[in-house]
């Protein structure tokens, strides 16, 4: 069965369930038949679209349900809107690199700067009895070009109150590592390179902070962002993922571990062979302070990227160059990976690992919650093959739903053996949930 056709079963729903709602008040009628309550609650689309978390979704939920957050019966609508401005400056880049950003002419410094709206997302979450919960996002990720994509339609059947196994289907980021980042906006490097995305069914387990999840997903990567797994019309794509989080007096702490059988890496140049990764991730949080890391490794050698990869994608943005075709460059924009100024070169048949370490610090200025942050990420193949980026930055809460912040990010690192120059970006955005 096409994962697909999940996706566009759990869209419809949503769709017609926001459209039977028809108003915003606390009751509605619905068609004389009962009440179908719909609300609004602006620390939840906060908790489901922020930047700084893209896996654990569908625990978010459950635990939001038996926590009573989510009401049976009910439709929560939400959202949240992000425009930035920015300034970029690149110096010593080889102008013949298909793949910067921003697009470049010469090797001597250049810069652009640029106000955009990247994000306006407006989220349905439809829960049904006291097991079934519906979630579907629209979102417009240029509000210029009025680009309209479903960035995520999936439902899970769960109750953790009556059962500690639940199950889920539709499109998402997939179960597989953690990629938390306190960042603003740009995407740590582990996250742009390993994250899977797509059509997928899975089954969970979760008690007592312990959460152990099992994915399942299409053949060919048509379903996955970053894969094109092999040459067969099969669900061959898998994914597991334990996760473990707990307190100790002030002190919290989550760890975790991951496999994926597909990524967007190649083992041979013919692009046939699939090439899985595994993920080690823990983090701590005492007080304000919050501590995370994340490394990441192909569990065989790699010979370049897929076609359904990063490249791939940054290829589809201009089919007159005889780019591959990509239906899910949703997973491009929904995620900021369009931010990565260049891809490096993965050929020599050496293991790709990755690397994350940040720090984030809460404190409270004028009664509200002001972060200040460091982050570090690094994918590397080998000496001459390899990526770093660094950014430093701050996130104020100026209103219980509005989130104003700036960045400065470092990007450098060498692509067969060469040098690829240095990407400087200075970021101010805005963010507000409802």
């Amino acid at each position: 069965m096409k994962l697909k056709m999940i996706v566009a079963a759990v869209a419809a729903t949503a769709s017609a369930s926001a459209f039977a709602a028809g108003s915003m008040n606390d009751q509605v009628q619905d068609s004389g038949n009962g009440i179908v309550n719909v609300r609004t609650d602006s620390s939840y689309s906060q908790q489901m679209l922020n930047n700084q978390q893209v896996t654990g979704s569908v625990l978010d939920i459950l635990n939001a349900r038996k926590s009573g957050d989510l009401a049976p019966n009910a439709i929560y609508i939400g959202g949240k809107g992000e425009i930035y401005a920015q300034y970029k400056n690149t110096s010593g880049v080889d102008a013949t690199n298909n793949g910067l950003y921003p697009p470049v002419t010469s090797g001597n410094n250049n810069s652009a700067s640029e106000v955009k709206m990247p994000y306006a997302d407006l989220a349905f979450t439809s829960t049904i009895g006291d097991w079934v919960t519906g979630f579907a996002d629209i979102q417009v990720s240029n509000a210029a070009e009025s680009n309209v994509t479903l960035p995520s339609a999936y439902f899970v059947v769960g109750n953790l109150q009556k059962s500690h196994f639940y199950a889920f289907g539709g499109k998402k980021v997939v179960e597989f590592g953690r990629f938390d980042s306190v960042t603003n906006f740009m995407p740590t490097l582990t996250r742009a390179y390993f994250m899977a995305y797509g059509g997928q069914v899975g089954f969970g387990y979760a008690d007592h902070g312990l959460d152990v999840v099992g994915t399942l997903m299409n053949g060919k990567g048509e379903a996955l962002m970053n894969s094109q797994a092999s040459s067969a019309q099969q669900i061959n794509n898998f994914a597991l993922n334990v996760n473990y989080s707990g307190t100790a007096g002030q002190l919290a702490y989550y760890a975790g571990a991951g496999y994926i059988n597909a990524t967007g890496f190649s083992h041979d140049a013919a692009k046939s062979q699939m090439v899985g990764a595994v993920s080690f991730n823990a983090g701590v949080k005492v007080q304000g302070l919050a501590v995370n890391g994340e490394f990441l490794t192909t569990t065989s050698g790699v010979k370049g990227l897929n076609d359904t990869a990063l490249g791939g994608v940054a290829k589809s943005l201009d089919q007159s160059s005889g780019g591959a075709n990509n239906r899910y460059t949703v997973g491009v924009t929904a995620f900021g990976i369009n931010a990565l100024p260049t891809l490096i070169n993965f050929t020599s048949g050496s293991t790709v690992k990755a690397w994350s370490l940040d720090s984030s610090y809460t404190m409270p200025v004028a009664g509200k919650d002001m972060v200040p942050y460091v982050s570090y990420s690094q994918v590397a193949q080998n000496s001459d093959n390899n990526l770093y980026q660094l950014e430093v930055g701050t996130r104020y809460n100026i209103i219980d739903t509005v989130w104003l912040g700036g960045s400065y990010n470092y990007m450098s690192g060498k692509t067969k053996g060469e040098g690829m120059g240095s990407y400087n970006t200075l970021m101010l955005d805005a963010t507000v949930y409802f």
